[in-house]
């Protein structure tokens, strides 16, 4: 299979936010693409055009429903998935500092999660277990006064109790239920905020050749001239706006490619990585 491209390369790869976003809905091509971990190996496909759509609908939302400004921290608590790959997109266009927790921590590991929490004290807490978050535990402690908002795992979830049949309590944010009401344009101009990493021409630690693959845990595979991260932690966020800058995918593996080594191979072989 021809390896994937998002069309082609710009004489000058986006230095800004707005600029990325501008590249990403001219492309009809894939951008993200997510493998869920189950044995059905289901494959979700955005084009550019795609994933700016529903980031651009995820600033409309969080500019009208969350009252967080420009700098502050934001917490996504979830595990690899391509909505919370938006999240994350539209967090940085807003200029909101968002740390990922890796999905190891977001599994298994309360206080470790709760010590993030405290010691970011975000203004927002976005995750796909909201419940863990209004709970007894220590998370609920390190809640503390940041907003709360959920994210459901469906393309079509018409609310987060519906896709999983738990209720939020009345003030967390439902993006499911909330997002799609939103305009396909944006609410505002958006500031001219920097790409991380875009003093070094947006390629910081992106691939050449290929795209960027995620996996949701840690793997030691030589993929060629395609890039290799794991979900959590600062550089992936870095990774993933350079791979887009230079029209290339990415491609979001959230299984353990070491305990899932056929839906793996299969994986590299649908998308042409080797």
């Amino acid at each position: 299979m021809t390896p994937l491209t998002l069309g082609g390369s710009t004489a000058r790869p986006p230095q800004t936010f707005p600029a990325l976003l501008d590249l990403l809905e001219s492309r009809p091509q894939p951008a993200l693409i997510w493998y869920g971990a189950g044995e059905d190996q289901e494959r979700v496909e955005l084009s550019g055009r795609v994933l700016q759509n529903w980031t651009v609908k995820l600033i409309g939302l969080f500019s009208q429903e969350c009252e967080i400004d420009e700098g502050a921290a934001v917490l996504v608590d979830a595990a690899p998935h391509w909505k919370a790959t938006a999240v994350l997109l539209a967090a940085g266009a807003l200029g909101w500092r968002a740390t990922l927790v890796a999905l190891g921590a977001a599994q298994n590991d309360d206080d470790a999660r709760a010590a993030t929490a405290s010691a970011l004290e975000p203004g927002l807490i976005l995750t796909d277990r909201p419940g863990d978050w209004t709970g007894a535990g220590p998370l609920a402690h390190a809640l503390g006064d940041a907003e709360l908002a959920a994210l459901s795992p469906g393309l079509l979830d018409a609310s987060f109790e519906e896709a999983t049949g738990q209720r939020l309590p009345a003030w967390a944010l439902d993006i499911s239920a909330e997002v799609r009401q939103h305009p396909d344009q944006l609410p505002a101009p958006l500031p001219p905020l920097e790409l991380p990493g875009a003093d070094a021409g947006a390629g910081a630690g992106g691939s050449v050749g290929g795209g960027l693959v995620v996996v949701g845990e840690p793997t030691e595979v030589d993929l060629k001239d395609w890039g290799l991260v794991r979900w959590g932690g600062g550089e992936l966020f870095a990774r993933m706006l350079a791979a887009w800058a230079q029209s290339r995918p990415v491609v979001l593996f959230q299984g353990d490619p070491a305990a899932q080594p056929k839906a793996w191979e299969q994986m590299l072989r649908n998308e042409g990585i080797r």
